[in-house]
C-alpha cells in the first residue's frame, strides 16, 4: 500500500517519529507490531539518533518492529564490533533474510561501504553461484544505519565443532569442506580479494544437515591493490608476516584456511595464543623458529625475538613455555594420515611466498584423491578461545557465553553430530 494510506490506517500504531518517517517511502509493507515501538518523535532532545541508538552506535534492535517498512525482526543472529545482524521476515518477498544493520559511527559506516562495493563486485562475477561465497541481496540506509540483506544460512563451522562435544570432525567431511574453501580461494584470488578473516565462525553451512558451505562476512576485505589495515586477522588464524608487520597478500587467507581445517580435525585451535607473544610462540612450537632473512625484515621482530634473532620465551596463564620446534603438524594433531599433514604443510609455510596457491592446493593428492571416512583421535583438553565475535548469520551465543569460548561440555548437554 501506499505510505498515505499505510498511515491513515495505522497511526494509532504508529511513533510521533514514524507518522513524519513512513511518508519518505514509496510503499510500505509492514508497519511493525504496536508492543515493538519506542516512543520517540522528530523533536526529541534525546542525542542517540532520536532515541533509535545506543551510546556506541547501535540500533536498538525491538523484536517484532519494521525496519524500513519492509522487513519485521524475528530474532538476533549475531553481534560484533560492526553492529549486529538480525533475522527478518521480508514482507515484500515473503521470506527470511538476515539484515545487517551497521553501527551509526563514521569508521564503521565508510568500512560497510567497502564491503558493500566488494559484494557488488563478488556477485556480478559470480551469477551462478558456484564460488561458495555469500551473496548480498539489497542495501540501503534506514535511520541513519547502512542496511546490508543477505541469504539465510544454517550454523557455521565453530558452531558444528562445538554441537559433536569438540571432539574434531571426520577427514571425509573435512576433505568436503575444503574442496568448497579452496574453490572460494581461487575465485577470489582471481577477482584480486583479500577475505582478511577467515575463521570456523566465517563459514556457514548452506542448509542444516548438508555439508554445503559459503564464507561470510567480507566486511575487513579489501581488494589486494587497496589494501587499508596493517593489522587483521582474528588471533588463532593470523598469519604470521601479519604478526610481523610484513606487507601481505592474499596469502594469508591460505594460512588461515590451514588453521581451520587442522581445527575441524581435533576441534581445538592449533595455534591457541592467549595473547600476541604468546601467537607466535605457539605458531614456533609446530613449525620452529622463521627464516632469518623475514625476521630481518621484519618491523616488529624486537618484539618476539632477541638481539641474537632467538625467539623470546613466554610464559602463558597455565604456566607453560613453549620451544620452537618441539612438535611438528603430526604430532600436534595426533595425525597419522601423511597427505593431510603434508597438505596442511603446504599452506602453514611461514614464507607466503613457499605457502600454497588455491591452486597449488587443488592439485595436491590430498585433495585431488579425496580421502577414506575417518574417525579423528580424541581431542586433548582445549584451551578457552578468545578472539572477535562472529559477524552475522549464527544464532546468538547464551548471554553467559562469549562467542569464541570453548566451553566445558557436561555429559547432560553432549548431542550428537547430525548425519551430512
Amino acid at each position: 500500500m501506499t505510505s498515505a494510506v499505510a498511515l491513515k490506517k495505522y497511526i494509532k500504531s504508529l511513533s510521533g517519529y514514524e507518522q513524519g518517517e513512513i511518508l519518505d517511502y514509496d510503499q510500505v509493507w509492514t508497519v511493525g507490531h504496536a508492543s515493538a515501538k519506542l516512543n520517540t518523535n522528530k523533536n526529541s532532545a534525546n542525542k542517540n539518533n532520536y532515541g533509535y541508538d545506543e551510546e556506541n552506535g547501535d540500533y536498538i534492535v525491538k523484536l517484532r518492529d519494521h525496519i524500513a517498512f519492509r522487513y519485521e525482526i524475528v530474532a538476533p543472529l549475531g553481534k560484533g564490533s560492526f553492529g549486529q545482524v538480525v533475522k527478518c521476515l521480508d514482507h515484500k518477498n515473503g521470506s527470511c533474510t538476515a539484515l545487517k544493520l551497521i553501527r551509526n559511527k563514521k569508521r564503521f559506516h565508510q568500512q560497510a561501504l567497502v564491503e558493500v562495493k566488494l559484494l557488488q563486485y563478488l556477485k556480478e562475477h559470480d551469477p551462478h553461484d558456484h564460488a561458495n561465497v555469500i551473496h548480498m541481496e539489497e542495501y540501503f540506509y534506514f535511520r541513519n544505519h547502512l542496511c546490508i540483506t543477505f541469504e539465510i544460512c544454517s550454523m557455521n563451522l565453530y558452531e558444528l565443532v562445538q554441537k559433536n562435544n569438540y571432539q574434531g570432525l571426520s577427514l571425509s567431511l573435512i576433505w568436503r569442506f575444503a574442496v568448497q574453501l579452496f574453490t572460494a580461494l581461487r575465485a577470489l584470488k582471481k577477482l584480486r580479494i583479500i577475505h582478511c578473516d577467515l575463521k570456523p565462525e566465517n563459514i556457514l553451512l548452506r542448509q542444516a544437515n548438508k555439508s554445503g558451505i559459503k564464507i561470510i562476512d567480507f566486511g575487513s576485505s579489501c581488494f589486494e591493490d587497496e589494501r587499508v589495515y596493517t593489522y587483521i586477522q582474528s588471533r588463532f588464524y593470523r598469519a604470521p608476516e601479519v604478526i610481523l608487520g610484513l606487507p601481505y597478500d592474499a596469502a594469508i587467507d591460505m594460512w588461515s584456511i590451514g588453521c581451520i581445517l587442522a581445527e575441524l580435525y581435533t576441534g581445538y585451535p592449533i595455534f591457541p595464543g592467549e595473547n600476541e607473544m604468546e601467537q607466535m610462540s605457539c605458531i614456533m612450537e609446530v613449525l620452529d623458529q622463521p627464516p632469518s632473512d623475514l625476521v630481518e625484515i621484519s618491523s616488529r621482530r624486537k618484539m618476539f625475538f632477541d638481539s641474537k634473532g632467538q625467539a623470546r620465551v613466554v610464559t602463558n596463564s597455565r604456566g607453560k613455555k613453549r620451544r620452537p620446534g618441539s612438535q611438528d603438524i603430526a604430532s600436534a594433531l595426533h595425525c597419522d594420515d601423511k597427505q593431510f599433514v603434508s597438505f596442511l604443510q603446504g599452506c602453514l609455510m611461514w614464507d607466503p611466498r613457499d605457502r600454497f596457491s588455491p591452486d597449488d592446493a587443488m592439485q595436491h593428492p590430498w585433495l585431488v584423491a579425496g580421502v577414506q571416512p575417518a574417525v579423528p583421535p580424541p581431542p586433548a583438553k582445549g584451551p578457552p578461545r578468545s578472539s572477535k565475535g562472529a559477524l552475522y548469520g549464527v544464532p546468538a551465543p547464551p548471554a553467559d557465553e562469549k562467542p569464541h569460548s570453548n566451553p566445558p561440555v557436561h555429559k547432560s548437554q553432549r548431542r550428537a553430530l547430525p548425519a551430512i
